[in-house]
């Protein structure tokens, strides 16, 4: 995707890409289900009527159903290593979480963070949080996916616009004391990362009530909107195709 200069179909150990990348790019990558490709997923009916990439496992993607959690490291080498370093954590499957960032100089993680049971919903463990949005996602995928777009651009361009002026203010304090920035950027990111599970919680509420009853419940003008969950018409021909097989 990154370098289309690479006319091939090897898999070689790295590839150089065109041009730098940004955090954001790298989000992408790790979100990549292979649309568009000989691998998509969701080609013709694999996906089911809302293109869910979910359903087929015949390829390996990027991006996996099953993932636990996935990590971004971001170093820069032109600001101290307590500010410099930043790891961008994203709890659950990529397509439907948000990363959420860490300064490599924070002196404490969100207590939600050290609670997880696979047994055990629990809604003070933020990674119950991702997996609740996920579980919702998959009955309706397509249209539920553009809901977790809004609110994944929400908090991650939010918090990657607000990383500059982080970057400057914790500067300024390590300059004077290192312990300071220290408490300066364990605040930023304990309360970023409350917000976006706080977020994330209300974010699978409103996908159980919005695609209730396979229908598009419109919280704010509370009306039942059918259209668009409508199943597409390649998928209403293979079902008439197999019924025809079946008589």
């Amino acid at each position: 995707e990154f370098s289309p200069s690479l006319a091939n179909m090897d898999f070689p150990f790295s590839v150089k890409p065109d041009h730098q990348l940004s955090v954001k790019d790298v989000m992408n990558i790790c979100r990549d289900k292979g649309y568009g490709t000989f691998f998509d997923p969701t080609r013709g009916i694999r996906g089911g009527p809302y293109r869910n990439p979910n359903y087929d496992s015949s390829a390996r993607l990027i991006s996996v159903k099953q993932a636990e959690y996935t990590t971004i490291t971001q170093c820069r080498s032109s600001l101290p290593a307590p500010i410099g370093g930043i790891v961008w954590l994203a709890w659950g499957a990529q397509d439907t979480s948000c990363f959420i960032p860490f300064y490599a100089g924070v002196k404490a993680m969100p207590g939600s963070f050290r609670i997880g049971d696979h047994f055990v919903l629990n809604r003070d463990s933020a990674r119950w949080a991702f997996d609740y949005v996920d579980f919702h996602a998959q009955v309706s995928y397509a249209p539920a996916l553009e809901e977790i777009k809004k609110a994944q651009a929400r908090w991650e361009d939010g918090v990657l616009n607000q990383i500059p002026d982080i970057d400057r203010k914790a500067l300024d304090l390590f300059k004077k004391n290192p312990a300071k920035a220290a408490d300066f950027l364990t605040a930023f990111c304990l309360n970023n990362a409350d917000q976006v599970v706080k977020a994330w919680w209300q974010l699978g509420d409103e996908l159980l009530v919005k695609f209730n009853h396979f229908g598009y419940y419109n919280t704010d003008r509370r009306t039942v909107e059918r259209k668009p969950m409508e199943f597409p018409d390649i998928w209403k021909k293979a079902v008439r195709a197999i019924d025809a097989l079946l008589e």
